[in-house]
């Protein structure tokens, strides 16, 4: 007799994934409130208990959920460095800005749980604090390098990568402010929201201006100017 499609998958060892594909489908529509291990268990086709087989609570789903995303966003940090390496470092830095700010808009769900208020404290979570330091590790050797280089402006270097963050961060929360607001506002009414259209629109013209002001460099300073002016 031929196996349930899920139970088949269960048994296979896919039952993790399909929980996990399951909870970011529902969060997206629903928030996290009412995500149960129990209620996924059913949209999976298992039985009620098959899902803590992989995840002991609803908070460890959670955990893994953000833990993955950080461990895609290493991927797309050293797909960056293959792809941009040879570059000059203001030119890998405005990159690897954009990469961060396109994660965030593909992938909604992980980035709130990687960088919102739900999963709370890392410490507890070994895998999710080494899944976001290797995250982190690529733009932090940017950073570095231009700093002995003489290129960057030499401040802390915990300081610099915390306005780096907090720069490229406050634009991928924005535009993702903007992707869930209401709609319907009145033109004269919507400012905000225009100005969130317009950082979208032209998002490497902010970035770039931003990174400018990093540089104590001429030279790469006006490099970064320069695609400021040309993508405003």
């Amino acid at each position: 007799m031929t196996q349930p499609a899920a139970a088949s998958r269960y048994h296979h060892g896919d039952l993790r994934t399909t929980l996990l594909r399951a909870a970011e489908a529902h969060i997206a529509l629903e928030g996290t409130e009412r995500l149960s291990l129990r209620a996924l268990a059913r949209e999976a086709g298992v039985s009620a208990t098959a899902p803590y087989r992989h995840f002991d609570d609803r908070q460890a789903l959670l955990v893994a959920l953000a833990t993955e995303g950080f461990e895609e966003l290493a991927v797309v940090n050293a797909d960056i460095h293959r792809d941009f390496g040879h570059e000059p470092i203001p030119t890998q830095l405005l990159q690897c800005g954009l990469a961060y700010v396109r994660y965030a808009e593909a992938n909604q769900v992980k980035y709130l749980l990687m960088f919102g208020d739900v999963v709370g404290d890392f410490s507890p979570y070994p895998e999710l604090v080494d899944a976001s330091e290797r995250a982190f590790a690529p733009l932090a050797a940017l950073l570095r390098r231009g700093l002995d280089a003489g290129l960057i402006v030499p401040l802390d270097f915990h300081t610099l990568a915390g306005v780096t963050w907090a720069s490229v961060h406050g634009v991928a929360s924005l535009l993702l402010k903007g992707a869930r607001g209401s709609e319907g506002l009145a033109e004269q009414r919507a400012e905000p929201r225009r100005a969130i259209a317009a950082l979208g629109l032209h998002r490497e013209a902010a970035l770039a201006q931003m990174f400018a002001g990093f540089f104590q460099c001429p030279q790469a300073r006006t490099m970064l100017e320069q695609i400021a002016s040309q993508n405003a």
